[in-house]
């Protein structure tokens, strides 16, 4: 992937790091509030198409 700017990586510490390490470990995932909406969103517009799609 390109990125438009010049990035560099920054070290993950503090709180960050902690929550990272814990669902490393528990074999989990680590998301924001704003990532679960939007799946939450993208869910729910599926089912309602789904929905549609059945009662034609």
């Amino acid at each position: 992937m390109k990125y438009p700017f010049h990035t560099q990586s920054q070290p993950v510490v503090g709180e960050e790091a902690r929550k990272l390490i814990e669902a490393i470990e528990a074999g989990q995932a680590v998301t924001n509030e704003r990532a679960l909406a939007l799946v939450k969103r993208i869910a729910d517009r599926r089912h309602q198409a789904q929905i549609n799609a059945q009662s034609k």
